[in-house]
């Protein structure tokens, strides 16, 4: 029906995508699953932020559906600093490791997907 009206895109975004499903016994791959056996060709998802501790457990599912034709290769994870105690201070629940692996991760395991950094990122090498 959408698609008949010129749809060729779903952004899929809350405060954090990666959490969903936590309350419902489910999670953000089933869901993406669900919705990428379902899209019509020529349609295009887009998948919002996920703070790492919550992708971290569903990198391998991730890593598959970021590379469905249908899903752009794309996944906003935010670093909000390269300071395993300011993170604590700020009561993330993850390190700058745990974030270091999603994007390691990603990186060798989908091609081209888009991995943007802050300035102080430089930090980290």
């Amino acid at each position: 029906m959408y698609v008949a009206e010129g749809v060729v895109e779903i952004w899929l975004t809350s405060e954090d995508t990666g959490a969903y499903g936590i309350d419902l016994g489910t999670n953000i791959v089933e869901l993406l699953r669900a919705m990428a056996a379902v899209m019509p060709d020529g349609v295009m998802l887009r998948v919002g932020m996920t703070n790492p501790p919550y992708i971290l457990e569903h990198l391998e599912g991730m890593a598959d559906l970021l590379k469905h034709p249908n899903i752009y290769s794309f996944l906003h994870v935010p670093v909000q600093s390269c300071a395993d105690h300011v993170l604590d201070d700020m009561k993330r629940k993850y390190s700058l490791s745990d974030f270091r692996s999603v994007v390691d991760y990603l990186t060798q395991n989908v091609p081209k997907w888009v991995c943007l950094f802050a300035s102080s990122f430089h930090l980290l090498t």
